[in-house]
């Protein structure tokens, strides 16, 4: 099944450490993101990690596609605090493989 590395980072302003309002909706959703996630398919490889001092976390999730992975992502509400990135990630023997695929290099 396709990895994908989901990285969210906010401003000190929006951190649960210091909103009471991201931290109550924090502590409310944080419990039930397994859930969301069995139920649309998506399971957690590692993570959440939380990057304290980058205001920043980040998870490896496996997905059927892309498309499932933001679904998550935005039913979680993660994007109402967070810029949300959500990026293809592969084996680099298979990143290897995908170099035969690409032109020649310029330099």
């Amino acid at each position: 099944m396709p990895q994908y590395v989901i990285r969210l980072t906010h401003t000190s302003d929006q951190c649960p450490g210091s909103n009471s309002k991201v931290r109550d909706r924090m502590l409310k959703t944080a419990p039930e993101l397994p859930r969301l996630a069995q139920k649309l398919g998506v399971k957690i490889v590692a993570g959440p990690l939380v990057l304290s001092t980058e205001h920043a976390s980040l998870a490896i999730a496996e997905a059927a596609s892309i498309e499932t992975v933001e679904d998550f992502v935005l039913q979680a509400g993660l994007t109402q605090w967070n810029t949300v990135q959500v990026c293809t990630a592969k084996p680099l023997e298979e990143s290897m493989k995908d170099l035969e695929k690409t032109p020649p290099p310029i330099y």
